[in-house]
């Protein structure tokens, strides 16, 4: 355990001399730029003049004058940004068509509102236009909240140490960047990096304010015991920390999935050699490409390695860069203020000039003999009033009867004016700002589109900071992207603004590792994008307004200038007259309600009149089936009369005469029952054989007669009219039932 130790600390050591190592490189590499944005800074609030120039001016007497004319152009240029903010929004990759992913984009809509991202984001594009460089650090903070609270907040370009190697705008070919963070508070140093091992001491990178020393500054630890933070000020128990952020390569290997060929394993080198062992010893054999990865880490540094881990995001820094111009001799980026500084100097200068020939005219600047005035410190005092009287001796004035003479007026050099206004034109000049984009015009007489077109000729000057802006916002979208699918999709509420209204909905994580492509587009509220849309629509309207719906004028309702609130309050009158609308349309009108009550009594008395047939119809039916099973049964009682008659008369042979009788009367009884059980069975037939109704020509039945089973010419041959046949069976053969006595 005490080697495992040994080797930890050998290795932090080496890490912390190799961090420290590259912040010292790039901290002397940035020096001059730092000093200028120091200045830059300074200019922009109005500190112009260092301690050295306002020395001289005093000694010379002269007034000291700032005429601070930068701040105005870089308010406006800052104010375009805040007019024409941009919203994120993110695509799905795949094939076919697609449409932005509505929950994304309103979940990273929604991290940047709880943290007030967009005023964030305009400090630091107000530092990149000052000074060339802006900063920006997304994180989740869970102090405040446990499961994360969404912070975007803006960082002193000053505290930023980056690769100085780093060319590209926006920095995104940085390999490090390092974040100086000075007076914490000792116990804040405590808590965020917790070591039973640390002193106070040790949490202090006093080597940080040392410049280019390569060695360590030994600080001295009472300054920073524990047990003695009462005996310091409390300046000593504040520290300096840095946070270091960068990314290695690591080898890894490309390995098809032994479950699933179409799928790629990305493995590092110890599950590269597990997974090659256990196909080895099932007697297959791996396919792998080796490959690299790049791998993001972070760690604390004080007057020694305090902490190390992998960095917030895997993928991406969490600090953003917005660059401004940038100069390829020095590879450092700056700002507008750069190229006003010099106008704006020699504005100030001529400005103090100017007062100080005018001061110093007004007192005569003559020369004089002794004895010419009466009282020479009377004349020194009154020389330089207008409103008093300088008195000479008797005979000092020439002429013959020269008695009094005015004061010499003082001529102010012609070209000082013209020089001033030349350095105030200059100001803007060197900008690329015109007086439009600063609420001006050059002449009272000036068209309203000529103003528009200067001011977008201003702004295309200006492009190339607003292109870094929206560089910028893709690469901080896709940190918000991870962000969001890794930490934030835990099913907390998130609200979408939908075309209807707004709903909360849980951010629960997709399943599958979908691509997305982060798309920068103009947000539809911000202000210079609702002015452009809504004179394009006061140029459409007239024409096409009357052929539009209420629901586009709904949706055109919202590029009006008018605020938001008044936009819904009338959004929500359109729409709860239309309801009212639609309700009334659904409402009858009274002669409607009369026609309608009228079909109802009629169909009322049509299904009436049909229950009452319906009825009729069935108690005749009902009549004729119970009339034709009596007269079935009256008919079978019949029979059997005749057949016990019939036993006992003499049966007649075929010459005409009785025969006699026979000697076994059973089985002539035995032969009749036989015959009459065949009669039985033959009745029994015809009754459960499907019937037909038989109807008259008016429709109503008549009479009942067997359902025919023959072909289209029986069927026929069964509507014909004639008797019907004793017994209610009907004719043999394929004859039909006629209409006579009812059957069944």
């Amino acid at each position: 355990m005490t080697d495992q130790h040994d080797d930890h600390a050998v290795d932090g050591e080496a890490l912390f001399r190799r961090l420290r190592g590259w912040f010292l490189e790039d901290w002397e590499q940035q020096s001059d730029w730092r000093k200028a944005a120091r200045e830059d800074f300074a200019f922009t609030s109005g500190d112009q003049l260092s301690e050295e120039d306002k020395a001289k001016l005093r000694e010379m007497n002269r007034p000291i004058i700032v005429m601070n004319r930068i701040e105005p152009i870089i308010d406006s240029v800052s104010g375009s940004e805040v007019s024409n903010r941009q919203e994120v929004r993110f695509i799905p990759r795949s094939q076919g068509d697609v449409q932005v992913n509505e929950v994304l984009t309103a979940a990273a809509q929604w991290f940047r509102d709880q943290c007030d991202a967009e005023d964030e984001e305009s400090d630091a594009f107000r530092d990149t236009v000052i000074c060339g460089m802006g900063w920006t650090e997304t994180r989740l903070d869970y102090e405040e909240e446990p499961e994360g609270k969404p912070v975007i907040e803006r960082i002193d370009p000053l505290e930023i140490v980056w690769d100085s190697t780093a060319r590209k705008r926006n920095l995104v070919d940085m390999r490090r960047v390092f974040h100086i963070r000075r007076d914490i508070p000792i116990e804040d140093a405590r808590a965020l990096c917790p070591g039973e091992h640390f002193e106070d001491g040790d949490y202090n990178a006093a080597w940080v304010d040392r410049g280019n020393e390569k060695e360590p500054h030994e600080v001295d630890n009472r300054y920073y015991d524990k047990d003695d933070t009462n005996n310091g000020a409390p300046s000593d128990r504040t520290v300096t920390m840095v946070r270091a952020q960068w990314w290695e390569r690591v080898p890894v290997w490309l390995v098809a999935d032994p479950a699933n060929p179409d799928n790629i394993l990305t493995l590092e080198k110890e599950q590269f050699d597990e997974l090659n062992k256990r196909i080895e010893i099932a007697g297959g054999r791996i396919t792998s490409t080796q490959a690299t990865r790049k791998i993001y880490k972070q760690a604390f540094l004080g007057r020694i390695l305090l902490e190390i881990g992998p960095a917030p995001c895997k993928d991406h820094f969490s600090f953003k860069a917005i660059t401004g111009k940038r100069d390829r001799n020095k590879n450092t980026f700056y700002g507008l203020v750069r190229a006003m500084k010099d106008p704006q100097r020699w504005a100030n200068k001529w400005m103090s000039q100017t007062m100080h020939i005018m001061n110093t005219t007004a007192k005569g600047g003559i020369l004089a003999e002794r004895g010419f005035f009466e009282n020479d410190a009377d004349a020194e005092a009154t020389w330089a009033r207008q409103d008093a009287i300088t008195w000479a001796k008797q005979g000092a004035l020439s002429g013959g009867n020269a008695r009094y003479a005015p004061k010499p007026q003082s001529q102010f050099p012609s070209a000082t004016w013209q020089l001033m206004e030349f350095a105030i034109s200059a100001i803007r000049d060197t900008s690329g700002v015109n007086v439009e984009i600063l609420g001006m015009q050059n002449s009272a007489s000036q068209a309203a589109s000529l103003d528009l077109q200067r001011k977008q000729s201003s702004m295309t000057i200006l492009q190339p900071l607003f292109d870094s802006l929206r560089r910028y916002r893709k690469e901080q979208g896709r940190l918000l992207l991870y962000l969001i699918e890794n930490y934030l999709s835990d099913g907390r509420l998130i609200r979408i603004v939908g075309q209807e209204q707004e709903q909360y909905v849980p951010l629960i994580r997709q399943p599958g590792n979908a691509t997305y492509d982060v798309i920068v587009d103009e947000a539809p509220s911000s202000p210079n994008q609702k002015e452009a849309t809504w004179a394009m629509l006061q140029q459409i309207l007239p024409v096409v307004g009357k052929m539009l719906p209420p629901a586009t004028w709904l949706a055109l309702l919202k590029y009006s200038p008018l605020p938001t609130s008044a936009q819904k309050d009338i959004s929500d009158s359109v729409t709860q007259q239309q309801q009212q609308q639609q309700q009334q349309q659904q409402q009858p009108s009274p002669e409607q309600l009369k026609a309608q009550a009228e079909l109802q009594l009629q169909q009322q008395k049509a299904q009436a009149e049909i229950a009452n047939h319906k009825a009729l119809t069935d108690a005749k039916i009902d009549g004729m089936q119970r009339e034709a099973a009596a007269k079935q049964q009256i008919e079978l009682r019949k029979a059997a009369v005749d057949s016990l008659q019939a036993m006992g008369e003499a049966a007649i042979g075929p010459d005409g005469l009785p025969m006699p009788p026979q000697p076994d009367a059973g089985t002539l009884l035995m032969s009749l029952m036989t015959e009459f059980q065949q009669g039985m069975q033959a009745i029994a037939a015809a009754m459960t054989a499907p019937k037909q109704i038989i109807r008259d020509q008016n429709g109503d039945p008549i009479g009942v007669a067997p359902m025919q089973m023959g072909g289209a010419g029986q069927a026929g041959a069964a509507a014909q009219p004639g008797p019907a046949m004793p017994g209610g069976l009907g004719n043999q053969g394929g004859a039909s039932a006629q209409p006579g006595a009812p059957m069944q």
